[in-house]
């Protein structure tokens, strides 16, 4: 499963940036809705007008910002001389072919089509892509809306709703409260093949009015049958109970908040996850090492025994070099 952040998508962008400069664009045009980043990215690295493709057809007056001047001196898009038509993605190609349609004649010339990212190397229905990322794939703007969620398993924690702190974390009244009061992080718009969570089984009732009432559809609610919280933190199976389920069906993805557990639901299924925590997408064949905490505890509290004067004349001598 390959997978693009926001931050990838700038780095892809700077990295082909030389080569987009040297066109000469006097307008950058973002097709909807995941055009526009990428489209606004390149206007603001080039220091040219931007629009999105709506009123770059009806040829709507630019705005321009006060706090800095466009190198570009036009007011309507159809005053450019060379234009940048800009896209996240391409895949089949007949999304870009049917907007090229509704280009008029006289200006379709001008138009240079631009994907940032093509799923295969060669092809001759767009001008230009800047980097090459292969299917299955998904991007950080279009992971929770996308397809791939019908074929995913879900945490709930970290995911869907954040996490609960300490105090509400106390297998009680306060618990229930957070499980019916949780606020929402990352709402999927597709109904999700299955949610896979280490909450308790006695809480299903209260999780399942969180869910109904923030619209989360789902095939199946899997939770864990253990009696209460120690019993829970004394076996350690969080990671182990997502991964047995996950290995056992056909699902293609699991989406998981913590870094630890993404690791091990991998390591048990060599199947990808993607850890939320991190934004990283974890896939089968390469390694993920986890922080050893217990060293890093022991590290700190070996220089807490170090007298402050020789703390300071190891300062000294650092600061030298």
């Amino acid at each position: 499963m390959n997978y693009k952040s926001y931050s990838d998508l700038s780095c892809d962008i700077r990295k082909h940036l030389p080569n987009i400069q040297a066109k000469g664009f006097d307008l950058v045009v973002g097709l909807p809705r995941s055009g526009l980043t990428p489209a606004n990215m390149i206007a603001l690295y080039m220091n040219v007008a931007c629009t999105d493709f709506d009123s770059f057809i009806n040829d709507r007056k630019l705005k321009k910002g006060k706090t800095r001047k466009s190198k570009t001196d036009i007011e309507y898009p159809h005053d450019a001389k060379n234009i940048l038509l800009v896209d996240d993605s391409i895949r089949s190609g007949s999304s870009l072919q049917s907007d090229l349609l509704l280009i008029p004649e006289s200006l379709r010339s001008k138009v240079t089509t631009c994907a940032i990212y093509s799923s295969s190397p060669k092809r001759d229905d767009v001008d230009m892509f800047l980097e090459v990322v292969p299917m299955p794939r998904v991007f950080e703007w279009n992971l929770f809306h996308h397809v791939i969620t019908t074929e995913a398993c879900f945490d709930i924690d970290g995911v869907l709703c954040v996490d609960p702190t300490k105090e509400q974390n106390d297998d009680g009244e306060k618990y229930i409260d957070f499980i019916l009061n949780a606020e929402p992080l990352f709402i999927p718009t597709n109904k999700v093949y299955a949610l896979v969570t280490s909450r308790l089984e006695k809480y299903r009732k209260e999780t399942e009015i969180w869910l109904n009432k923030h619209n989360i559809e789902y095939e199946y609610l899997i939770m864990l049958d253990l009696p209460n919280k120690e019993e829970r933190q004394k076996l350690g199976a969080h990671g182990s109970h997502k991964a047995k389920y996950y290995k056992s069906t056909n699902a293609r993805l699991f989406i998981e908040s913590e870094y630890k557990q993404s690791v091990e639901i991998l390591n048990i299924t060599n199947k990808p996850v993607f850890c939320v925590d991190e934004n990283l997408m974890l896939t089968p064949g390469k390694s993920y090492f986890i922080k050893n905490k217990v060293k890093s505890t022991f590290l700190k509290k070996l220089v807490k025994l170090i007298p402050t004067p020789v703390k300071k004349k190891i300062k000294l001598i650092l600061n030298k070099k």
